[in-house]
């Protein structure tokens, strides 16, 4: 018969260690899922290609709301960003596959100088899954189980924002964000001997709410030569568990610049650098995550290639790398990814349709006896009513 047993005590310190966004590298098979979970960078599939070095001019990149106003044009927006992720460590490697919808958006001109942009982007993804086998002695017996982990969800980022463009030259923009979302943990020892044990589970939901606010500008300072600033601060976030308030701690503050030239006939060049101060969500921790801040640097080009088509738009090329700090530490150690990308934007339908494709190809290091890399393709479609 079905012999019902309490819980093992391996469970117990693990669904504590994941509740709340502890990091252990264990539980979470990655470096880079540790705490509240990565950092997409909120990027459109363009600016994936060039590895987020456009990000600060690119209007359905959700992060400066000036960008809207740079050769505004209506247009609704999505993307999908499967990553394939393959994790080295001192027990064996492992191969993961992550499928996200990280940008959701819409662009909005109307009486002449302004522009509305709604935009549903992820802003930390927890999405992950390991399993345990191993063999334990429950009264008399030996007994072979799996223990599986795994988390789904995340925190999403919804932006409101609106920009202005003064002449052809200068452009502003704010933003008001609110942050949302949920994580469901769940632990399970499932036991080889099906007849003789019955399965345990445990789960818990943890749910989060923030707000923040962001602004931006740009101004073209040559015909050729643009600058980009853009700045968020955070506001109070919460996570509860059901009706129960957790912990609380603050949205991190972001502060980016970036540098654009286009003096070479159909070729954009940019040099961005942004800094997230992450460590404003280590109170938010109920398990002790250890969050750091963080610098990215992104160099990248765009240009147009061979044209789609006999009369039609030219295909536009992307090339770019990336440089940057993930928030979360593991154990004591920070842990940095190095990101190469390209990528392809193909106009289709006289221009009224843009499909996106990029390739980023990411390595994260940093953590004794574990090496993580990882393929992020993503498909973008832009549409211009």
């Amino acid at each position: 018969m079905t012999r019902y047993i309490r819980p093992p005590l391996s469970l117990f310190p693990v669904l504590i260690m994941v509740l709340g966004g502890a990091a252990r590298l264990g539980a979470q098979g990655s470096a880079s899922l540790q705490g509240f979970g990565y950092p997409p960078g909120e990027l459109s599939t363009r600016a994936e290609g060039t590895a987020g070095a456009i990000a600060e001019i690119d209007g359905a990149s959700p992060i400066n709301p000036a960008a809207l106003a740079i050769r505004a044009q209506g247009e609704v927006y999505a993307q999908y960003d499967p990553e394939l992720r393959h994790v080295t460590g001192p027990t064996g490697s492992s191969n993961t596959t992550t499928t996200r919808f990280p940008n959701f958006g819409a662009i909005l001109p109307f009486m002449g100088h302004w522009v509305a942009g709604l935009s549903v982007s992820t802003f930390l993804d927890r999405t992950w899954e390991t399993q345990l086998t191993s063999q334990q002695t429950i009264g008399a017996d030996a007994v072979t189980s799996t223990e599986i982990a795994r988390s789904q969800g995340g925190i999403t980022d919804i932006r409101l924002a609106l920009a202005y463009a003064f002449n052809s030259r200068i452009r502003v923009g704010v933003g008001a964000n609110g942050y949302g979302g949920s994580n469901n943990v769940a632990l399970t020892e499932e036991f080889a001997d099906t007849l003789r044990y019955r399965d345990i589970s445990q789960s818990t939901t943890l749910n989060y709410s923030g707000t923040a606010a962001s602004g931006g500008v740009e101004v073209d300072l040559l015909p050729s030569l643009s600058v980009a600033l853009s700045g968020r601060t955070g506001g109070a976030i919460k996570m509860y568990t059901g009706d129960t308030l957790l912990s609380r701690g603050r949205i991190p503050d972001n502060y980016a610049g970036s540098i654009s030239f286009q003096g070479i006939p159909g070729t954009l060049l940019a040099v961005r650098m942004a800094r997230d101060l992450w460590s404003s969500l280590t109170p938010l921790s109920t398990a002790g995550a250890q969050a750091v801040d963080a610098t990215y640097i992104s160099v990248g080009a765009e240009s147009a290639g061979p044209r789609f088509g006999s009369a039609g738009e030219p295909i536009v090329i992307r090339l770019g790398v990336r440089r940057r700090t993930l928030p979360f530490l593991v154990g004591t150690t920070q842990v940095r990814e190095t990101s190469f990308g390209g990528g392809l934007g193909i106009p289709l339908a006289q221009n009224r349709v843009v499909l996106d494709m990029s390739l980023l190809r990411s390595n994260r290091t940093g953590v004794s006896g574990v090496a993580e890399s990882a393929y992020g393709l993503s498909l973008g479609l832009r549409v211009h009513p």
